[in-house]
């Protein structure tokens, strides 16, 4: 059993694949939240105050927000930065030898499914990210509300060394067409795109059921792809604002550039999306 080192009450255990995880909250209505936003934390202390801050700043969607922040083996002091938000928002932390990006963030899903029963919406945000827009986390609650929607995926900004770069990846109505979405996965795999898929940005239903792949790089744009060209009608598009400032400083994104395995993802991908257009008898 694992216990989250941050000095919260309101404790509950839950089972994720076999194993007890504990979480505490900063207060006892934090487990009730409609709208949970999920940080998933390695390392990341100092990025993750400017994440929180800016969850912090949102303005409030239906049924007021919560936090999950599930720690993967951290050994900074990324608890005293949680800790620092506990009056401004209503907190669960929770930690986990998770071991790969795409099992902790599979982890944190499972988790709020069993823990949150309250929850309308999981939000995704990665530590090293904050919103791009007040608005953004309420817009797209709104839209995927508004449309009776499963899932809700919004455009991103890019942050290099803290400056916001003029490339960005949009989320525009042409991702719901199977056509669009291969040549933009063609372009990725070539090692050509402009622009990515995007692909950090999403909003799922709990319960829904969608994991993110144990693959080597690249399991944020294989989620996406397959929600894109499998579950179409169930989701939304969020042209507007863009939902995320994207950090590409990071140090798992720096490392995967770096590596065979990133074009190599890419390629994979842009096969598999091929096979799934073509089952789908869409190619528009």
């Amino acid at each position: 059993m694992t216990m989250a080192p941050v000095g919260f009450g309101h404790a509950r255990t839950v089972r994720i694949a076999g194993t007890s995880v504990t979480a505490v909250a900063s207060d006892r209505h934090a487990w009730s939240s409609e709208v949970v936003v999920t940080v998933n934390v390695h390392d990341q202390a100092e990025p993750l105050a400017r994440c929180l801050e800016s969850i912090a700043s949102q303005e409030r969607p239906v049924g007021g927000v919560g936090v999950v922040v599930f720690d993967d083996g951290s050994s900074d002091n990324w608890a005293d930065t949680v800790e620092r938000f506990q009056d401004r928002l209503p907190l669960v932390v929770c930690r986990a030898r998770c071991g790969s990006p795409s099992r902790a963030r599979n982890a944190t899903l499972s988790f709020v499914d069993e823990a949150m029963r309250n929850a309308r919406w999981v939000a995704r945000l990665d530590a090293d990210d904050c919103f791009s827009t007040p608005r953004s986390l309420a817009a797209a609650c709104a839209l995927g509300d508004h449309r009776d929607a499963r899932w809700v995926l919004g455009g991103n900004r890019l942050v290099q060394a803290g400056r916001l770069l003029e490339r960005q990846n949009p989320a525009t109505e042409a991702l719901l067409r199977p056509a669009h979405v291969i040549a933009v996965l063609k372009s990725m795999a070539e090692g050509t795109a402009e622009n990515e898929l995007p692909s950090c940005n999403l909003l799922l239903r709990p319960g829904a059921g969608w994991r993110y792949p144990e693959v080597d790089s690249a399991e944020d744009h294989w989620l996406v792809t397959n929600l894109l060209l499998n579950h179409a009608p169930s989701g939304a598009v969020l042209t507007d604002p863009q939902y995320c400032d994207y950090n590409l400083g990071g140090a798992v994104t720096a490392a995967n550039r770096r590596s065979e395995r990133y074009i190599a993802s890419r390629q994979a991908l842009f096969a598999q999306a091929q096979v799934w257009a073509a089952r789908s008898g869409d190619g528009r």
